[in-house]
């Protein structure tokens, strides 16, 4: 017997021709409504040691409050930079004091601001952003091994132990004010699609601390050969083939959580801006929802 109906009565549709609104996605640093676990909601102090200001769905490392600070406040939350001192993720959830403008749309903290975050093992669900590619765990089990990238703050394919990743050239084209930079490693790279994120080290030359850094990939034609671009005047950063030991720079090792949805092209993501330090929206990001 046939374990279908012949109909779905359940179906819904948009009338051809009608407004309708795309709802599926997600907002990074959102985490998911759970009656059982809201009260596992902590708070923390920005480090006066961080250099960048703090958003939603970030890797954090809690440290305890200093003996002459107001404990009452909760414990110091600085940027995890490896996963041995990961210890949670800072959320949007509670938030009130973030600060947002005409400039910088998405809320942000200081140093000295509380930061909102869920412990590691607290089954928060929470969404963060990812690389496009890791669409391709969907159909997968949950448990399925994934890494994060502590420079891009984005869950990432899993890498075991490879930090870094060759460079055999980067090439640089100005037109119109915006600089294309054509990539070619010199083997296969993490790298999967138009929007993944990269942490370039290693260029030499005149504008080089433009190009080293977080990147977004523009144009994707495999592993080994994409490109990215950045707006600046004529003449900021070197033309032709850029000098220097380049590198791709990756977190390694398997981040301890599950991976529940996973949505491309459709999420709020956060884009940071390190010349005038702006945190924005990208409203067509790729984002998951892990349980840490």
């Amino acid at each position: 017997m046939a374990g279908n109906m012949s109909f779905n009565p359940y179906l819904t549709t948009n009338a051809a021709g009608s407004f309708s609104v795309q709802s599926d996605g997600y907002v990074q640093g959102a985490a998911q409504d759970d009656p059982a676990i809201r009260n596992a909601l902590a708070g923390g102090v920005l480090a006066a040691t961080e250099t960048l200001p703090m958003w939603g769905g970030v890797a954090i490392s809690e440290s305890i409050a200093a003996a002459t600070a107001n404990n009452s406040l909760g414990g110091t939350i600085a940027r995890a930079s490896a996963l041995t001192n990961l210890t949670g993720f800072s959320v949007l959830n509670q938030a009130h004091n973030w600060v947002n403008s005409p400039q910088s749309q998405a809320p942000s903290a200081g140093v000295g601001m509380m930061v909102p975050f869920y412990r590691l093992g607290s089954g928060a669900r929470i969404a963060v952003a990812m690389d496009p590619s890791l669409v391709s765990l969907d159909g997968g089990l949950i448990t399925q091994q994934v890494s994060w990238d502590f420079n891009n703050q984005r869950l990432q394919p899993y890498d075991a132990s490879t930090a870094t990743y060759s460079v055999t050239s980067i090439t640089s084209s100005y037109s119109n004010g915006v600089y294309t930079f054509a990539v070619v490693m010199a083997s296969a790279s993490p790298v999967g699609a138009v929007g993944d994120a990269i942490n370039i080290s290693g260029v030499t030359g005149t504008g080089a601390s433009l190009v080293n850094g977080n990147q977004v990939i523009t144009a994707f034609t495999d592993n080994q050969h994409f490109s990215f671009q950045i707006t600046a005047a004529s003449g900021a950063i070197a033309t032709g083939a850029l000098g220097g030991t380049i590198v791709l720079n990756y977190g390694t090792g398997a981040l301890n959580v599950k991976v529940l949805e996973t949505n491309v092209g459709n999420s709020k993501v956060i884009v940071y801006d390190a010349v005038n330090n702006f945190v924005n929206w990208n409203n067509s990001g790729s984002a998951a929802i892990i349980l840490i």
